[in-house]
């Protein structure tokens, strides 16, 4: 799992060179949720959750990030021209963001 956060950091980190204004607010928000979701796991994997961190709420938490993956799916598609503008469905859910900011940001150090 270090292996990958630490490619996963270095692709990043290029993408915020070359991404466009309309991708990067979306992208940013996946990068948010994963980074969230990474701290879940780890404090899991080290036997320190936080109450209410289990094996079943880092997987629903994974799973969650699937809509904000679309949105910025969408964000590229709008910006490469492929599509006309973002629907509304996938326009990034900062309802769901904030709540797995609640759920997973807490306040300790990830």
């Amino acid at each position: 799992m270090e292996e990958t956060k630490d490619i996963y950091r270095d692709r990043w980190s290029e993408a915020l060179m070359i991404a466009s204004g309309t991708v990067i607010p979306s992208a940013h928000d996946v990068n948010e949720a994963l980074t969230l979701v990474y701290g879940q796991v780890k404090r899991l994997e080290q036997g320190h959750p936080r109450p209410g961190e289990t094996l079943r709420s880092a997987a629903e938490a994974q799973h969650s990030l699937w809509s904000l993956i679309d949105a910025m799916r969408e964000s590229m598609r709008c910006d490469l021209g492929v599509t006309d503008g973002l629907p509304h469905s996938v326009i990034p859910n900062r309802e769901q963001l904030e709540a797995m900011r609640h759920d997973f940001g807490g306040t300790e150090e990830q």
